[in-house]
């Protein structure tokens, strides 16, 4: 694809998330934008290991003339967790950090507490990386740019201003997989403690520098020279956050501003690296570390590695109450794609959007295969409704599936996906339309549903589920 031919083409060809048998839908980037209300996507385009094509769509704000191009920043939230564990490894490279060594002895201003669960496995960067850390926390709310933002040790400490409880371990280090934003505030706190330095400086010239990421940045408050960059955040309801952009207090785990060109060069950075290129800035055999499935789940150190042989990808997402976006990257062919929405709905667009390059680029074994989808049937219902609880993937306890006005439904407390109906495919499976997962069902003898296991195309179990 080139340049602007490969800006038309995604522009006029975004796909359903889960498309259904004798349904041929296929909408324009204008169509869906209106469609959520999302003022504004920015869009780069990866081929063979290149960046083919890096624009924008919509405006920077609703209501606003400002078009969304290659140098508009958005707050990539969870993106910046895949950058810290990069930045990690480089250290680990220059003899400075261990992955498997306790994170205490390194931490100097805070330490983890002790609990009945790390007196025989001790947490580590790896486990930290990988979430399999058993911490709590998954991540901080953000701020408006008037508002006390809290310190790494608010934090860590768990202070009211900081809106969350003390990051703590409740499971075993190593175990199953948990999403914790926790793991990577104490690799930022651990950085700074060993190196002296500020995280944002280390990003800075490590990474940023050396890639050309000119709009990219950990800093806060955000430096003056990006103000008129920035695309503002919208809200669920749509409404634009006062004052544009959010803070967020947690930057390693969720504070990078950075644009669709710039996170592509990371993301390039990060293949050359696996292959072993020249100049590349990681050692071949830590790039290839942080790109393989730590044990069961999917993720590596930092980022999610998604299926195997020429379907491999790295992949990450960021959300917060603005801004969402997603990537995705082939180690094999080096085709990908990275979106960043300035609104809470672009959960959804992002996903069309790359459902839409994945059909233009022929990626293996992404898009759902086409399914007949049927409503649960009302006589059915009572085999799935009930309290089910979340025994991996995700740190909230439970999750619930009802009936509302006649509809099988589901819903997790905080995910922003939730509550959707349920539909049934030939096979069994469930699922919903807004999200890329099946779930596979085990019955018990009594005919109701004991276990639900979620799955993505590459069936990598993501979340799974039990009723006691």
């Amino acid at each position: 694809m080139q340049t602007e031919a490969t800006r038309d083409a995604v522009a006029r060809n975004l796909l359903p998330i889960m498309r259904v048998i004798g349904e041929d839908h296929r909408w324009t980037m204008e169509e869906r934008l209106a469609a959520y209300g999302v003022p504004g996507a920015g869009v780069a385009v990866i081929e063979g290991g290149e960046l083919a094509w890096a624009g924008g769509f919509g405006v920077r704000e609703q209501g606003g003339a400002t078009p969304v191009d290659e140098h508009t920043m958005f707050m990539g939230a969870s993106t910046s967790k895949p950058i810290t564990a990069f930045l990690i490894l480089q250290h680990v490279e220059r003899g400075l950090l261990d992955l498997d060594v306790d994170v205490n002895r390194y931490l100097e201003r805070w330490q983890l507490p002790e609990s009945e669960f790390t007196r025989r496995y001790p947490v580590t960067l790896r486990h930290c990386l990988s979430h399999k850390a058993g911490l709590t926390v998954n991540g901080w709310p953000c701020r408006r740019r008037n508002e006390p933002v809290g310190t790494l040790f608010d934090l860590l400490g768990g202070t009211p201003v900081s809106g969350q409880p003390p990051v703590t371990v409740d499971k075993t280090p190593g175990g199953t997989e948990r999403y914790s934003g926790g793991g990577f505030v104490i690799a930022e706190m651990l950085l700074e403690d060993v190196t002296g330095r500020t995280f944002d400086s280390l990003a800075e010239e490590l990474i940023f520098e050396p890639l050309g990421m000119k709009h990219t940045t950990y800093r806060n408050p955000l430096p003056e020279r990006f103000h008129a960059c920035v695309a503002s955040g919208h809200d669920a309801t749509g409404a634009m956050h006062a004052g544009g952009w959010l803070v967020s207090p947690e930057r390693g785990a969720g504070g990078i501003f950075t644009t669709a060109a710039d996170y592509a060069r990371f993301m390039i950075a990060t293949r050359d690296a696996f292959l072993g290129r020249k100049g590349a800035l990681l050692r071949r055999d830590l790039a290839q570390q942080m790109l393989s499935r730590q044990g069961a789940g999917l993720f590596g150190l930092g980022w999610r590695s998604v299926g195997d042989g020429p379907t491999r990808r790295m992949n990450h997402g960021g959300s917060n109450d603005g801004y969402q976006s997603e990537t995705n990257l082939y180690l094999d062919s080096g085709d990908g794609a990275a979106v960043f929405t300035n609104a809470v709905a672009g959960i959804v667009l992002e996903n069309e959007i790359l459902n839409g390059v994945a059909d233009l680029q022929g990626w293996a074994d992404y898009m759902v295969t086409p399914r007949k989808a049927r409503a649960v049937p009302a006589e059915e219902h009572w085999r799935y409704v009930g309290e089910y609880r979340i025994v991996s993937g995700v740190e909230m306890p439970s999750m619930r599936v009802y009936v509302e006005d006649g509809v099988l439904k589901s819903a997790i407390e905080t995910m922003r996906v939730s509550g959707m109906p349920i539909y049934i495919d030939d096979e069994g499976n469930l699922f919903n339309r807004y999200t890329r997962f099946l779930s596979k069902v085990c019955y018990g003898m009594d005919g109701r549903a004991r276990k639900l296991t979620a799955y993505e195309a590459s069936s990598s179990a993501v979340l799974s589920a039990e009723r006691d």
